[in-house]
């Protein structure tokens, strides 16, 4: 487990050198273009109300058992506080289906996704599976009943090629290993309409890497033409574009193709604070990115070529806690 914490050290070490800076930045004003920020108030626990079919999740990792994702009205320039909240034993990052069904990694703390009931936003827990590793992010087209991608940043117990995706459901587990030499530390995972996917992650010189597998099965190929100097979370948007976060430059990268060679759309575009994963709207024209360092959720325009910062906000939220995810439901038509 040495190696796992040296890794993890390395994921973080931009989170943290940013939460240190930030140290005395106020946890209820968000930080840049905000309109008039909200009194954070207790909000555990809150049911979703009936009207609520579309927003944005927002997950932090409190280091507690007990933790709760957010969910937010799906415009929010005026700070206010969570809509609904959904309890579970994850505090890792978070992505959607294309159902609208939510998918919460365990990070670091444990060997697992949960799932839990869409569309709408806060449903009730589907189930959890478990995994034999350090659970980063997942991908799917139907959580609820079809196949999960999921990208485990080291798995457990091995020795050599040690990061892995694992092709699960939630009715049958996990089934499938996908390794690649290139792929020793997986931070992300995208899973196309058409069954292809991929992995961002650390090789075992800690440089990044992209690996494609073409329908998500075989030995995978590595991307050429990707430039990212650091890897981070991956997303689809509804023109068959790879968006991939940088997270040593901290700015989003868009790429076309990369089965295996990509084509760079767009970037580098930059980053409000240190953001590791973010995610798409349905129309593929705005972008939420989980800045750690302000603990808020960002909010940008998105184009493949232009990605523009519109506001944040954190109401309810706790800067100390660190965000960890961000996602809107419903997410990119991919």
């Amino acid at each position: 487990m040495k190696r796992f914490s040296a890794a993890r050290r390395l994921v973080s070490i931009g989170v943290g050198a940013a939460l240190l800076a930030s140290c005395g930045t106020s946890a209820t004003m968000p930080h840049g273009g905000a309109a008039t920020a909200a009194a954070s108030s207790a909000v555990h626990g809150i049911q979703v109300p009936v009207t609520a079919k579309d927003g944005i999740y927002v997950s932090e990792d409190t280091g507690q058992l007990d933790r709760t994702i957010f969910g937010y009205r799906v415009k929010n320039r005026m700070n206010r506080g969570p809509i609904c909240t959904v309890k579970t034993g994850a505090s890792g990052n978070i992505s959607v289906d294309s159902k609208g069904n939510l998918m919460v990694s365990t990070g670091d703390g444990g060997a697992g996704l949960y799932v839990f009931q869409g569309p709408g936003m806060c449903g009730a827990e589907l189930g959890m599976i478990p995994t034999d590793g350090a659970t980063f992010d997942a991908a799917s087209n139907d959580a609820a009943s079809g196949k999960i991608v999921i990208g485990n940043f080291e798995t457990f117990g091995t020795t050599g090629v040690s990061g892995d995706i694992s092709i699960c459901t939630l009715a049958g587990g996990c089934s499938t290993k996908l390794t690649n030499a290139k792929m020793f530390e997986v931070v992300a995972v995208a899973l196309a309409r058409n069954g292809d996917c991929w992995g961002s992650a650390y090789d075992y010189r800690s440089n990044p890497s992209l690996t494609y597998f073409k329908h998500c099965a075989g030995s995978g190929q590595t991307a050429t033409g990707f430039v990212n100097r650091g890897p981070g979370g991956l997303d689809i948007d509804e023109h068959g574009n790879l968006l991939s976060i940088d997270l040593r430059n901290q700015g989003l990268y868009v790429y076309h193709g990369c089965n295996p060679t990509c084509k760079l759309v767009g970037g580098l575009f930059p980053f409000k604070g240190f953001t590791t994963y973010g995610h798409l709207n349905n129309a593929s024209t705005a972008f939420v990115g989980a800045d750690s360092q302000y603990g808020q959720a960002d909010v940008y325009a998105y184009s493949p070529t232009a990605l523009t910062y519109r506001y944040s906000f954190n109401s309810g939220l706790s800067q100390q806690n660190g965000v960890t995810g961000a996602a809107y439901d419903p997410r990119s038509k991919e």
